[in-house]
């Protein structure tokens, strides 16, 4: 199967909408650190999270359903 030269375009602008969005998330969150969810974490080998605390952490942080 071939790709077609504006099937490679149209994946070219959408990496650059990424890019740049994920630019500006970044920005924000750096600008306004008092605004911006903290994402628990523990030192390597020093313990774990639960996997049900870590689902209902980030289903309820990326508002999404728990799976």
């Amino acid at each position: 199967m071939s790709v077609t030269r504006s099937r490679l375009e149209g994946l070219d602008a959408l990496r650059v909408r990424v890019l740049r969005e994920t630019e500006q998330a970044l920005l924000y969150g750096f600008e306004h650190p008092d605004r911006m969810q903290r994402i628990p974490v523990v030192q390597v080998g020093k313990g774990s999270f639960s996997s049900t605390f870590a689902k209902q952490f980030w289903s309820r942080t990326l508002e999404c359903a728990e799976v």
